[in-house]
């Protein structure tokens, strides 16, 4: 069966920047707010929009754009009951009371609440209180933490939390059937869903309720944190379908096939409103999100559209470059400009969403038998209002006509709501159009687009994914471990600081170079940590170690080689205990199951496809982790420029009279080093052997090699290091030409097969 998920993210702008003084200035130029900035979309001129800006902990009143008219005027200020207002000014936010507490009680009662302020909660003997006890006002005009409740567990469903800000009618014994209604105070808009109902499963239908001051917004990491969580559930759920067995997650029930399938749209907003920097912080976003995306194990399709006025289709979700996400930012980049809308002034979201419509009915008719499977998620972005174009809620239900979402299909269909900018977003509209899920929201407000970008940095954080190999994330927010979660450092228990690196290749295995035992060869004796300074150490302990067979560092001392480092890989099995084993994140070996979906090849693919797509090329771009934690560049010379690289081994002084240097560089070798061509590529340090040599693909990561030797330690000269802690790194002589070598994991799969066939699944060598 061909289950395919459709998601469409529609970027709308905001006016964010403030134009320099034009010379032809047809608006007066003395405009101002007390206590903030003043922004403009396009300097003074007809058609530019005037917004403010105040500092962090309150907002601009009234709470509204202004439009410079054809007429030499700045449209009107006016407050929410329609009377003029002659001066913007800077108000503190406030957040919204609490009005009932059902079986407990609250402190303290006031009408509105300070930034700063606490609300206390305790519940009545015989209930027990669910939610947070303690919420503290912040300075975004939202409560932190969870709206309480208190409840006595005789309901069939637990009782329902009040927002602040709203009242209750309608409760009754939380029976089967029971429906409770919120309304919010004057003033406050309703998010969420306005009507709950007790359902059989034990849980309140539609989405948390919340009541929302106008000028309210959600931080970046709010939306990280429940976007997020509700968009990687899918992918994940997506991703595992390989086992073709029900999963459940966030209350979704998906019947997944191996051939499921992901189609993203992506909408950007182009109108006059937005200026030409905010819309590359759109596009920017979006190539985020496309990466994020990919890198997820469903085949995903990507469509774009930019859209003012009138739409204009970048990329169907039926081109031929759609499966591919480099391409598709490509395409980007090239055909999506700012300039394609001209002077257009419209945001018409019902003319998007009706592309997007339009677009589904010719997929529908190329995949006809399997539409009836095809998911999609839709993800709004605006600035305000639609101001043309009738509303949007019309092709909403259209889409949803077209999708036959009823009840027994509702996870069909997810649209996510993003309003950009707090000045006129229209709140309520916004949550007409979104979707009301049970455990999740659909709906959020981000003050500023670079919030959007750096909401989408962390969006699909795979810190929770079970089974994805080689996911990291790598948002300016993550920490070391985050970053490179498979990394490993090796510490003999006598010595003061690691003396060798390794890889995570499963939850209970990690790969590491066999020499780094030779001078300490009772396993007990050494510890793996995982972990960097700022998230603080995990410490494993070594259950068995398994070098390879064939390594012998002494193996040719008969024919003057006096260190000889071919088979230099090592397997240690660790003692993990299962509350630590979620936590860990596998690098993607090749030739597993595991690669082979995160590279998105077909089932019949072998070690051998692999090894073609990782190093196809002649100069492969690779990189390591290095002593400081940060990521190190080189190239991998493969076919003809292999051996010119790998004859520059004789530099070391324990070869430097070997004849031959196949006879030190064998087959098993990867070799990376600096051919004098003007790329500067990275060295090894002493203390990085073990380290993965590992390339990425589309956002996940591949071990190729492991750590051997070098020609050259930029770290020899101990001691040197900046205050930043980072090491600084000697660049070579004059005339000297750094090679290091790593074992390739295609070249000793046999040895990986025979141990690790319990903890991972292998395809085919060839």
């Amino acid at each position: 069966m061909l289950l395919h998920l459709c998601a469409f993210i529609l970027l709308a702008g905001v006016t964010t920047q403030e134009s320099p003084l034009e010379s032809t200035q047809s608006c007066p130029t003395q405009v101002s707010i007390q206590g903030g900035t003043v922004l403009l979309s396009d300097g003074y001129r007809q058609g530019s929009a005037l917004s403010y800006s105040c500092p962090d902990g309150s907002y601009p009143y009234p709470l509204q754009s202004r439009i410079c008219q054809s007429d030499g005027k700045w449209s009107p200020m006016r407050s929410p009951s329609g009377k003029p207002v002659t001066q913007a000014v800077c108000r503190d936010m406030r957040c919204p009371p609490q009005q009932a507490f059902e079986n407990g009680f609250f402190s303290p009662r006031v009408s509105a609440h300070r930034v700063g302020s606490v609300l206390n909660f305790e519940c009545f003997e015989g209930y027990q209180l669910h939610g947070s006890a303690q919420r503290h006002c912040q300075s975004n005009g939202r409560w932190n933490g969870t709206s309480p409740v208190c409840d006595d567990g005789a309901g069939h469903c637990r009782s329902l939390p009040i927002p602040p800000g709203a009242h209750s009618t309608g409760g009754g014994r939380n029976r089967l059937g029971d429906r409770v209604s919120f309304q919010c105070m004057k003033g406050l808009d309703l998010i969420g869903s306005s009507q709950h109902v007790c359902t059989p499963e034990g849980e309140w239908s539609g989405a948390e309720t919340s009541c929302r001051a106008p000028y309210s917004y959600d931080r970046a990491e709010d939306v990280g944190a429940e976007f997020g969580a509700s968009l990687t559930s899918v992918l994940s759920v997506v991703s595992s379908g390989s086992d073709h067995m029900p999963v459940q997650s966030l209350g979704r029930k998906l019947i997944l096939s191996q051939d499921s399938f992901l189609n993203v749209y992506l909408l950007a907003d182009a109108s006059h409103s937005v200026t030409k920097e905010n819309f590359e912080i759109f596009k920017n976003s979006l190539e985020i999100i496309i990466d994020r995306i990919a890198s997820f194990e469903a085949p995903v399709r990507f469509a774009v559209f930019s859209y003012a006025s009138q739409p204009k289709n970048i990329v169907a979700t039926f081109d031929d470059i759609a499966e591919d996400p480099d391409l598709v930012i490509e395409a980007m980049r090239m055909n999506m400009k700012y300039e394609d809308h001209g002077n257009a002034t419209g945001t018409n979201i019902q003319a998007a969403l009706n592309a997007v419509y339009a677009m589904m009915i010719n997929h529908q008719a190329s995949i006809k038998k399997h539409w009836d499977q095809t998911r999609h998620a839709i993800i709004l972005l605006t600035d305000g209002k639609s101001n043309m174009g009738g509303s949007p809620t019309k092709a909403v239900r259209s889409i949803e006509d077209l999708l036959n979402i009823t009840a027994n299909r509702k996870d069909y269909l997810d649209i996510y709501v993003f309003g950009i900018g707090n000045l006129d977003v229209d709140r309520e509209g916004m949550n007409e159009v979104a979707s009301k899920k049970e455990g999740e929201r659909h709906v959020f407000i981000l003050k500023h687009p670079m919030e959007l970008k750096k909401a989408f940095e962390d969006v699909l954080d795979p810190r929770d994914l079970k089974d994805l190999c080689g996911m990291a994330n790598n948002s300016a927010s993550a920490s070391r471990d985050q970053q490179q979660p498979w990394h490993v450092m090796l510490q003999q228990t006598t010595q003061r600081e690691p003396s060798c690196r390794g890889a995570l290749v499963s939850k209970t295995w990690v790969l590491t170079a066999a020499h780094c035992f030779s001078k300490f060869n009772y396993t007990p004796s050494w510890n793996v940590i995982l972990a960097d300074k700022t998230a603080g150490r995990t410490v494993f302990r070594i259950k068995r170690r398994i070098d390879h067979d064939l390594y012998n560092v002494r193996a040719k001392v008969a024919q003057g080689i006096e260190e000889f480092y071919d088979y230099d890989i090592s397997l240690l099995e660790l003692d993990v205990p299962e509350k630590v084993s979620g936590k860990l994140r596998p690098i993607c070996l090749p030739c597993t199951t595991g690669a082979n979906r995160a590279l998105k090849k077909p089932e019949t693919a072998t070690c051998k496809d692999h090894e073609l797509d990782l190093l196809s090329f002649e100069k492969v771009p690779a990189q390591f982790i290095s002593l400081d934690h940060e990521k190190r560049n080189v190239l991998i010379k493969t076919k003809k420029s292999r051996p010119k690289c790998i004859s520059a081994a004789g530099q070391h002084e324990l070869y430097s009279k070997v004849a031959n240097v196949s006879e030190v560089v064998t087959d098993r070798f990867l070799c990376s080093g600096e051919d004098g061509n003007g790329l500067v590529e990275d060295a090894t340090c002493k203390g990085e052997s073990g380290g993965s040599l590992f390339v990425e693909r589309r956002a996940r990561y591949f071990q190729v090699g492991v750590i051997s030797w070098g020609t050259f330690d930029p770290c020899e000269k101990k001691g040197k290091i900046r205050e930043s802690e980072h090491r600084v790194r000697e660049t070579p002589k004059r005339g000297q030409k750094p090679r290091d070598f790593y074992i390739s994991l295609f070249r000793v799969q046999n040895w990986l097969r025979h141990h690790l066939i319990g903890s991972l699944r292998f395809i085919p060598q060839q």
